[in-house]
């Protein structure tokens, strides 16, 4: 099978590049014929530049009418990166990989950030009707928040126009099979696990020797976040359940000499708040954004690792795949695809109002028990060694194009409609009434996330 693969790619800052350079040996290993296309510049992975050929965007039809591609695959997530793909996949309809439900930013970027509203508005009005115009007018002014946005994916055209959506946890595939299963298109919704890509090779094999290299104390209890920082990874939160962690029972050099760990850029425009990052003072790293190899040993060197995530959208966080890997124990916020691991691999933690003592009480927990830290972590080391092998995700992607091509090739799959036709029949009238939060969120979570409506 020949493929055009649209992916950002090293040196772009994304870890769907990272995902993308793992994979892509493996479907060439199951037979794929691939070529490479992306934005303005030149990948800079030997490994992946010596084994596969690449093009700019830009050239695809003049590729595309010389190798007969049997499908274009694109990698999407919800960021700037994927641009480019974005159009093209709007243009040569294929299939789609959503690493992301919401493509809200995606959008934002292509319109608002450029000085468009109207565009931003008139895709809200498409997808959701007369009040998706109106939340569109309100988000495009600054006056939404991460929740309201969440319910409100964008990714309807795009769904639309393919020929088949792959994701890669459950919880989107139920999403999509019940917003887009009576679509009157054929539409294939498929689901490959996501991948654990094992450590590369590191100069250490200890946590005290990774520590000794990073500079860290060698006796310190590490709690560590890792991958871009923003709001809904729920960072202060995290911030202030270890804060209370530090100053909870009897006070020894570990406790007192413990570390809060940010592995990972902090967002753009998202301010920690000063007052508590004050209080941590040296206790709080901001590591920023690490090359590959010293990500693998801030994993390796640290205790615990947080990784919390209100509202979701639906995506399976690659750094939690990597953590779990690594054999560390990880909290997790007990939401959408995060609550489908067993609860022997992760320590969930319920939204509302207990959270912080709850991230402090597991903190607790870890610290007095290593055993527990190293049980937790061997089990989870072993859940995705078992669950999320590359093997096992090449051989779903091409169990899944071979069947969308095969259905092309014999006529039975209709094509997607045309680009400026394309519409929801009715359109989706989304809104916060329509969200299941009941009990289990509490009004504190849904406030808390509200606020910036208000600010």
């Amino acid at each position: 099978m020949k493929l055009a693969y649209w992916s950002p790619l090293s040196p772009q800052g994304t870890g769907i590049a990272d995902y993308s350079e793992e994979l892509l040996p493996y479907l060439a290993n199951k037979g794929a014929d691939i070529h490479l296309f992306v934005d303005d510049y030149e990948p800079d992975n030997p490994a992946i530049i010596d084994q596969f050929p690449w093009h700019p965007a830009r050239e695809f039809e003049q590729i595309a009418e010389r190798e007969a591609f049997d499908l274009n695959l694109y990698q999407i997530g919800n960021s700037s990166y994927h641009r480019y793909a974005l159009n093209a996949a709007l243009r040569f309809p294929g299939v789609v990989v959503l690493h992301d439900l919401v493509l809200q930013h995606l959008f934002l970027g292509l319109s608002v950030e450029r000085g468009d509203s109207a565009l931003y508005i008139s895709e809200m009005k498409r997808a959701y009707g007369e009040r998706g115009g109106a939340l569109g007018r309100q988000i495009a002014a600054a006056l939404g928040s991460e929740l309201l946005t969440s319910k409100f994916p964008l990714c309807e055209r795009m769904v639309e126009r393919s020929y088949g959506v792959l994701v890669l946890t459950r919880f989107m595939q139920r999403w999509l099979e019940k917003r887009f299963g009576s679509i009157p298109v054929g539409k294939f919704i498929g689901r490959a696990p996501h991948h654990y890509a094992p450590a590369p090779p590191l100069p250490v094999e200890t946590p005290t020797e990774a520590r000794r290299i990073l500079g860290l104390p060698q006796d310190a209890f590490l709690v560590a976040s890792f991958g871009l920082a923003t709001r809904a990874k729920r960072i202060e939160r995290a911030l202030e359940g270890f804060r209370r962690f530090l100053a909870s029972g009897p006070s020894n050099h570990s406790r007192t000499s413990a570390r809060f760990l940010v592995v990972g850029e902090v967002q753009k425009g998202y301010n920690l708040d000063p007052a508590l990052v004050a209080e941590l003072g040296d206790r709080l790293v901001l590591a920023g954004r690490q090359r590959m190899d010293r990500f693998y040993l801030y994993m390796l060197a640290c205790d615990v690792v947080v990784n919390l995530r209100f509202p979701s959208t639906g995506e399976l966080s690659g750094t939690l795949i990597r953590t779990l890997g690594m054999g560390k124990p990880v909290l997790v916020s007990n939401v959408g695809p995060f609550a489908e691991f067993p609860e022997h691999v992760v320590a969930r933690i319920d939204l509302g109002l207990p959270e912080v003592e709850a991230i402090a009480g597991t903190l607790r927990l870890f610290y007095e028990r290593p055993d527990l830290r190293q049980a937790m972590g061997r089990y989870a080391r072993e859940h995705v060694e078992s669950y999320y092998k590359l093997e096992d995700e090449a051989d779903a992607y091409m169990a899944f194009l071979e069947e969308v091509a095969a259905a092309r090739k014999a006529g039975t799959l209709a094509p997607p409609p045309p680009y400026d036709q394309a519409d929801l029949a009715a359109s989706v009238m989304t809104t916060i009434a329509d969200m299941p939060l009941g009990n289990r969120f509490g009004l504190e979570t849904v406030r808390e996330t509200l606020r910036d409506v208000t600010e």
